[in-house]
């Protein structure tokens, strides 16, 4: 059993449906040996050789509730693809060091968790993939928000809480969590960039010894994805795209950076006009 405490997140049969309005990341604890991840929790990433990569959620996954990834980097040199599915065993009571190297057909075999391969074509770095369960144990799966959504796998135990799991395996060297209903549009992210306050407390990390100064445009210092475009207040570190930004409020609340406490985000845009944050 694992020495780590397990989240306290619902439990009991109706556990996915309670806490699918929770935030979602990746366990921060219960993953595979050559995972690293960010700050955040959203961003799994295989240090080395091709499997020990297995990742789970944070919490349970809701019936039909969508599963979003972005790969965000391939290494050609390795064969096969990602693999993703769910398991019925909460990840918080297994232990770390325990964990097999492959999700299939090692951990599948162990008899609570169904997964298998992504289709090839589904695997390109950039690539954006959604996966879910529907109520009869089918995962479904779809890409870019395609519009017919492929079965994947059949199979899965519904009648207990239910966690995803992915395995950064073979050509898939990372990928990043994404929030769904951020994907169509950007308005919801827009409304909770802050606007500048009339007046900002002095930043307190003036002594931190920063990374070079970003200017807007320049890739975002959590995922490489993006482009920085988002500004933490009130330490004035723009080093952040503005999901990973709002990803870091919602979680830890912290500056990866100077680990001071965010209270506001703004966009870069406008304090590149000149003005600054502090007042």
């Amino acid at each position: 059993m694992s020495h780590y405490k397990s989240f306290p997140f619902p439990t009991g049969p109706d556990a996915s449906s309670q806490s699918s309005s929770l935030p979602l990341f990746f366990h921060p604890y219960t993953k595979g040996s050559q995972i690293v991840m960010d700050e955040s929790h959203c961003i799994a990433h295989r240090a080395a050789t091709f499997h020990d990569g297995i990742v789970f959620s944070s919490r349970p996954i809701g019936l039909y509730e969508k599963v979003t990834l972005k790969i965000l980097k391939e290494e050609t040199k390795w064969h096969g693809g990602l693999r993703v599915g769910f398991t019925w065993q909460d990840p918080s009571l297994l232990e770390p060091s325990e964990l097999p190297p492959f999700a299939c057909p090692n951990l599948v075999q162990q008899g609570k968790t169904r997964a298998c391969v992504l289709p090839e074509e589904y695997g390109a770095e950039g690539t954006v993939v959604s996966f879910w369960v529907d109520s009869q144990g089918c995962v479904f799966c779809s890409v870019d928000e395609e519009a017919g959504p492929s079965v994947l796998l059949a199979g899965v135990s519904v009648s207990s809480p239910l966690w995803a799991l992915v395995d950064v395996y073979g050509r898939a060297k990372a990928v990043q969590l994404l929030d769904p209903s951020s994907l169509s549009t950007n308005a919801d992210v827009c409304s909770l960039l802050l606007p500048i306050p009339d007046e900002q407390t002095e930043s307190t990390c003036q002594s931190f010894h920063r990374l070079p100064d970003r200017h807007p445009g320049d890739e975002c210092a959590v995922c490489f994805g993006y482009k920085a475009n988002t500004m933490m207040l009130p330490c004035s570190h723009a080093n952040f795209c503005s999901c990973c930004s709002l990803k870091i409020l919602k979680t830890s609340g912290r500056c990866p950076l100077c680990r001071q406490k965010v209270k506001k985000i703004l966009p870069v845009s406008v304090s590149a006009k000149g003005e600054s944050p502090e007042g």
